[in-house]
């Protein structure tokens, strides 16, 4: 049996409801094995609370990795590429560098980094995360698109993905170069054209937190993750 809690489901906005008070942060347990992705400012609980064995890093926005501004001092191994390592002021004491598509074994899980178009300053990547022979997720709280969808998104049996647009247009462009957000309608696409039937969106934004109960009713088989939301999978 595998739990995912989600610590905290807000993105970098400055509205909040009880629902939805603190940074995207996914919690997955697997029998005693405690990985966290993401660990943003405004977070509920402390590392030595959450007590997790390994710390993934999306990407070096405040909102996902507290190391841009803060020194928190740990023994957890945070994992992160190159570029979010150098982008923060402050850097984890036990970090590992990673490499895109490249698989790493942390216990049990087959975890595969990959690009996710999101931010021209601070590349963010998603992780695409084998829990068991039967399970397998991707989580990408933040993006405008998945640069190689077929290799990343065939064979997946829950997509979490980023909650910061229904219907508005939060994609921008400088030269060829796209950043911002794609909308939850356009990933829903993605999911059914590679007949994913597990759909979750956190990291939500001031469009769907006011929409959320609009949207659930308009979309019963899609969840908006709220803060603590458990799913055992």
């Amino acid at each position: 049996m595998s739990r995912l809690i989600f610590l905290g489901t807000k993105g970098e906005i400055e509205e909040e409801t009880p629902r939805h008070q603190y940074h995207s942060s996914l919690l997955i347990e697997v029998d005693d094995f405690r990985l966290l992705i993401d660990y943003g400012l405004k977070h509920r609980y402390t590392l030595e609370e959450i007590k997790p064995e390994a710390l993934l890093i999306t990407h070096a926005h405040p909102d996902h990795y507290s190391w841009l501004e803060l020194e928190i001092k740990t023994e957890v191994p945070v994992y992160l590429t190159e570029e979010t390592l150098k982008y923060g002021k402050y850097k984890p004491d036990n970090y590992k560098v990673i490499s895109l598509y490249e698989s790493y074994n942390l216990n049990s899980l087959e975890i595969i980094p990959y690009p996710v178009l999101h931010s021209i300053r601070c590349p963010a990547v998603g992780f695409r995360i084998k829990i068991s022979p039967r399970q397998t997720l991707v989580y990408n709280p933040d993006l405008v698109d998945i640069l190689e969808k077929d290799r990343m998104l065939a064979g997946i049996d829950w997509y979490i993905g980023d909650g910061s647009s229904l219907k508005s247009n939060l994609v921008r462009r400088k030269g060829e170069q796209f950043f911002g957000h794609t909308r939850i309608t356009t990933q829903i696409n993605w999911c059914k054209k590679y007949q994913i039937k597990n759909i979750v969106f956190t990291h939500l934004g001031k469009e769907v937190i006011e929409k959320e109960e609009e949207f659930t009713q308009d979309h019963p088989d899609v969840i908006l993750a709220y803060d603590n939301m458990e799913l055992i999978i």
